[in-house]
């Protein structure tokens, strides 16, 4: 930095590194990204910076932030290049201390990267005010200032997974509570349907059933007609579809495969239908097939869901997924019910059947009671969301068999440490819920999650080695007597995202008009 003090310098990289911390959405990121380039330009003497976002679902790059003169800007805001644009200006030969010094261009580069070291974009800088080639200090200076922009767009992409993520639990919640009519395999399916397309970024999702070993039909859609002719051409028995349910193709308790895997499997001689939401790359939804088995308590299979065109034009990842399994397992709740002529069916609506607690309607029904019980008593409940940190790291680390046993473990210790009137529940993947009745006050709550915390972070002996994991926890009190049991329940959620958002292993408090829905 020409001419900078060392105050001076301290006092740009501290802008700078606010500016990325405040970042909870898209529109902060635009501030943030603004700020970071006129950081550079000024500090480093260049009149130009350009700050190129990698965009995964075309592998490719975006000049999203242009700082320099209108010229400049109108010319380079919103244009593309490809990787091989860049390629010449990364080689080994330029690089300089983490950045790379292209001296025939006058040209000075540096990449940004997430923590795992995947590409996260590529700020550009040049035409130097004074005409020199730039030092090892501004080589260093624009590595460090590139790395605060890398955590400014990780923060808003986080930020967008949890918004969404807490969007789909929300209406996985009010799956939970459908009453009456709704309550019924009509009223389920689509509303299954409706909630993957609105919360987990699909355009179209079907439940397709076989009924007394017929060919699949929708039963429910979103996106598409039950009358849509792709449906006719993918006129399966189950025993013919079932291949597509095969190991190989399982991730997270769906199944993705290639078009031309799914072809193969289905021994297709001509392609019948194509997504029409693809990108190109490593990580681009291509005219995948992602379906979820619906199947009965004793195993069979029932059907399909079906989901297609993600928005983001993204294969989904390990949340999404998750997520989706989630939805499948109300859909499978409700086909089982309408066989057995009930409303729920018993061991749908009691148990998780990995770690025999309460799952999410068990868990809706008692907490709606316990509200009920304290308009009546001068004691309170407490809902504490707990979150395992980390934990898909640990299972991909350990292996599938390992992480459920953790899932286990973890969940025995949490019931074990409650009091035996109190509900502790999956809500699904890596989280749990425990509602702890009869609580004199928000400092008692906080107790019992700060213990739970330091038990959760006790090492955990596996056949396969010792693991160690934290938790993130956020604890929500009613604030007034006519708090309902969601709104309750999305309080702790988001209490939960604080305390991972300040760096987990944390537990935090819901409190009113702060959190709250």
């Amino acid at each position: 930095m020409p001419g900078s003090s060392p105050l001076s310098l301290i006092a740009s990289l501290r802008e700078a590194l606010e500016a990325a911390r405040g970042v909870r959405s898209r529109n902060d990121l635009v501030f943030a990204l603004d700020r970071i380039a006129a950081v550079i330009s000024e500090g480093l003497g260049y009149r130009s910076v350009t700050i190129n976002l990698h965009r995964p679902a075309w592998d490719d790059f975006e000049a999203s932030t242009v700082h320099g003169p209108e010229d400049a800007r109108l010319a380079r805001l919103g244009k593309t290049s490809s990787w091989e644009q860049w390629a010449p200006h990364l080689a080994a030969r330029f690089e300089r201390r983490g950045a790379h010094v292209v001296p025939d261009e006058n040209l000075l580069l540096a990449v940004m990267r997430r923590g795992n070291g995947d590409v996260l974009g590529i700020i550009s800088v040049d035409e130097p005010l004074d005409g020199r080639r730039p030092a090892d200090d501004d080589c260093d200076r624009l590595v460090s200032l590139t790395q605060i922009a890398a955590l400014a767009v990780e923060q808003a992409a986080d930020a967008d997974r949890d918004a969404s993520h807490r969007s789909a639990l929300d209406r996985l919640l009010s799956l939970s509570l459908l009453t009456g009519e709704q309550r019924r395999r009509a009223g389920v399916l689509q509303a299954v349907c409706t909630g993957i397309c609105e919360t987990l970024g699909f355009q179209r999702a079907a439940i397709l059933l076989a009924e007394n070993g017929g060919l699949m039909r929708p039963a429910a859609t979103a996106g598409w007609t039950m009358h849509d002719p792709v449906f006719a051409h993918l006129a399966f028995t189950l025993t013919q579809f079932e291949p597509i349910l095969a190991p190989v193709y399982e991730r997270h308790g769906c199944h993705l495969l290639t078009r031309e895997d799914a072809e193969g499997t289905l021994n297709m001689q001509a392609t019948v239908y194509r997504s029409q939401a693809n990108g190109r790359g490593p990580y681009a939804w291509e005219r995948h097939w992602l379906v979820v088995g619906l199947r009965d308590a004793s195993g069979e299979l029932r059907g399909v869901i079906w989901v297609d065109d993600p928005t983001d034009r993204l294969i989904p990842g390990r949340e999404r997924l998750q997520v989706l399994r989630l939805f499948a397992d109300h859909a499978a709740g409700a086909l089982d019910a309408s066989r057995a002529g009930e409303k729920l069916p018993k061991p749908f609506a009691d148990h998780d059947p990995l770690t025999g607690l309460a799952n999410r309607a068990k868990l809706a029904e008692r907490l709606r009671h316990a509200l009920q019980r304290t308009k009546r008593a001068e004691k309170t409940v407490a809902v504490l969301f707990i979150d395992l940190d980390n934990f898909q790291h640990t299972n991909d680390t350990l292996g599938h068999h390992a992480g459920d046993e953790l899932l286990r473990i973890s969940a025995a210790r949490i019931d074990e440490d409650l009091r035996p009137g109190d509900t502790v529940a999956r809500f699904g993947g890596d989280e749990f819920v425990a509602l702890c009745e009869d609580v004199g006050s928000a400092e008692e709550a906080m107790d019992v999650a700060e213990r739970l915390r330091l038990l959760l972070a006790e090492p955990i002996p596996l056949a396969t080695g010792v693991a160690q994991l934290t938790a993130s926890i956020g604890v929500a009190l009613p604030d007034r007597p006519d708090r309902s049991a969601e709104a309750l329940l999305q309080a702790a959620d988001r209490a939960m995202y604080e305390a991972k958002a300040a760096g987990r292993d944390a537990a935090r408090l819901a409190t009113p008009g702060a959190g709250w829905p």
